[in-house]
Formats: structure tokens, C-alpha cells, sequence
């Protein structure tokens, strides 16, 4: 066999194993959908340790997102699987999360001014924190905004080299989309009670699975991006 016909048979066998992630992700995108009590629990957790089982044989072209994705299963399974009392450590998962791809991003764009954004917009979030929240401030508070204001920042630089990881930035808008709708709800807890009677209150605890609706779609076009390397070897660390 050739060069030409061991490249096709590898992509071949890439395609068929990207294919079999993509109808078990759907199967358990439905079940996640319908489902409630443990097995939309357990099918929640299994959906993204999936996504983190597809990036690793990608990982030698694409490290920094097979780490993301195993960082965010560590996430997941304080968030998903344990109780309310150590949603801590899921957000300091998922604040590593984006850091790591924070490092994949600036790496790839090497424009340092967006580094000073990323701190300036960290600090301003906290402090944004505890003038919002004086005395009921929290560290689940600080680290919840933190992470979000790397997500956001991790956006926007996605978006700089949208053409080259367009599944990755779009992985990460709705990533966004699904911590929003998580964040209100946790707001609505007890940092910043949201009427009952408003449209706001209506929508994210209209029964539906809304963080969900983004969050696995997100993932799973998180963790396909991680294959591009196959295609383009020029591009570096993911």
C-alpha cells in the first residue's frame, strides 16, 4: 500500500469513527432531551466523557483540547453527578477548562495585547462581584465570574481565526449560551432572585432542558475540531 491509499484508509477509518460518536451523541442527546431523574443524569455525564473519548486519538495534533476535554469531564462530574455542596470544584474544573484553551488560543494568535484584555476583564468581573453581591459574595461567586469572563474572551479570540476552527468557536458560543442559562438559574437561587411572573423566570425554568440544548452540542463540536489536525498539520497544539 502506498503513501496515497494509507492516507485515504486513514481518513476512511477517521471517518467511520467520527460517524459512530456522532449517532451515539444524538442517541444520548435524545435521551437528555426526554429523559429526568438518574438516567438523564447518568446519560449527561456519559455524553461528555464520550466527547473526551473521541479527542484522544487526535491528542498528539490537538493536546490543548483533549485536555480541555478532560478537564471539563472533571467538571461534569462534580456538576452532574454530586451534590449542590461541591458545585465549587466543578467551576474550578471548568475555570482550567478555559484557561487551557485560553493557552491553545494565544498560541495560535500570538497578539499579546489580548492577554491584558483577558486579566483587565477578569478583575473587572470581580469586582463587579462584590459590588453586585457585598456581603453574600462567595467564592463560587468570584470563580463562576472569572471562568465566564474567560469564556468570553476565549470567543472573541476564536472568532479572530474563525476560518481556520470554525467548529471551535462555535463550540464556544454555545457553551456561552448554556452557562448563561445555568448562571441565571443559579442567580435566581438566591444571589439575584428573578421575579416569578417575568419572561426571564419563564424561560429557564420552563422545563425544558435549555443548558443542555447548547451545552452537548457544544461539546461535541469542541471535540470534532480536535481531528483538524489530521488535515492541517501546519497548524500547531490543536
Amino acid at each position: 500500500m502506498n503513501a496515497v491509499e494509507e492516507r485515504r484508509s486513514a481518513i476512511g477509518r477517521s471517518g467511520l469513527f467520527t460517524l459512530a460518536f456522532l449517532l451515539a451523541e444524538a442517541v444520548l442527546y435524545y435521551f437528555i432531551m426526554t429523559a429526568g431523574g438518574e438516567t438523564l443524569k447518568y446519560c449527561c455525564f456519559a455524553s461528555v466523557v464520550l466527547c473526551f473519548i473521541y479527542s484522544l486519538p487526535f491528542l498528539r495534533i490537538s493536546p490543548y483540547i483533549t485536555a480541555g476535554l478532560g478537564l471539563t469531564v472533571g467538571a461534569d462530574f462534580f456538576l452532574v453527578l454530586c451534590s449542590a455542596s461541591v458545585r465549587l470544584w466543578g467551576m474550578v474544573f471548568f475555570l482550567g477548562v478555559q484557561s487551557v484553551y485560553a493557552v491553545y488560543l494565544h498560541r495560535a494568535l500570538r497578539r499579546p495585547l489580548l492577554i491584558t484584555v483577558r486579566i483587565c476583564l477578569a478583575v473587572l468581573a470581580v469586582a463587579a462581584t462584590v459590588a453586585v453581591l457585598g456581603k453574600r459574595t462567595d467564592p463560587l461567586a468570584l470563580v463562576s465570574l472569572c471562568y465566564y469572563a474567560f469564556l468570553a474572551v476565549n470567543i472573541l479570540c476564536a472568532c479572530l481565526r474563525f476560518r481556520s476552527g470554525r467548529l471551535f468557536a462555535l463550540g464556544l458560543v454555545l457553551f456561552l449560551l448554556c452557562d448563561t442559562v445555568i448562571g441565571l438559574q443559579v442567580a435566581a437561587e438566591g444571589y439575584l432572585p428573578i421575579a416569578e411572573d417575568t419572561w426571564l423566570y419563564g424561560l429557564i425554568f420552563s422545563g425544558f432542558n435549555l443548558a443542555w440544548f447548547f451545552y452537548l452540542p457544544s461539546q461535541v463540536l469542541i471535540a470534532l475540531s480536535s481531528r483538524k489536525g489530521v488535515f492541517f498539520k501546519k497548524r500547531r497544539g490543536g
